[in-house]
């Protein structure tokens, strides 16, 4: 009786072992760009928030005819500049109706910039005003235009 040998051999082991090691090395990458992705859509998400609450403010300010102030508060207690909502930290907090756990705010009129908790917690103001960190800026409007909303450097 002739005995066959069931199994693999050490270096078909040792190839199996390599060839996962060269796709692990060049999935990580990737799977570690995910968290930028995720970033970027709660940046996109907040940025959708409050284009919708400012226009929600602004159909307010038509109704209480506060759209020609250049610096007025609604009843509902929202500060408005030509009907938009003023760009300072406790305003925003109180038009888009949200809580500082996830957010970092900086800055006061005429613009604000959030940026994530978590990404920004060892940072100063000034450095989150740089420009290498990804960020959403919201800048209150002049007379007859609409607030400047916008995401930057989420690319880097």
């Amino acid at each position: 009786m002739q005995f066959r040998n069931k199994g693999f051999t050490l270096i078909e082991l040792i190839i199996v072992i390599v060839v996962l090691g060269i796709l692990a090395v060049t999935a990580a990458p990737k799977l570690l760009n995910i968290q930028k992705d995720a970033q970027v859509g709660a940046l996109q998400g907040l940025k959708s928030a409050l284009v919708a609450s400012s226009d929600i403010v602004y159909a307010k300010s038509l109704l209480e005819g506060a759209e020609g102030s250049a610096d007025t508060t609604l009843t509902s207690g929202i500060r408005v500049r030509y009907g938009y909502p003023y760009a300072t930290q406790t305003n925003l907090k109180l038009v888009a109706d949200f809580t500082e756990d996830d957010w970092k705010l900086t800055g006061s009129a005429p613009e604000v910039i959030f940026t994530l908790e978590r990404q920004t917690s060892g940072f100063s103001n000034d450095e989150i005003g740089e420009d290498q960190i990804c960020k959403l800026t919201y800048r209150h409007p002049n007379r007859g235009e609409k607030p400047t909303i916008t995401v930057n450097n989420c690319n880097a």
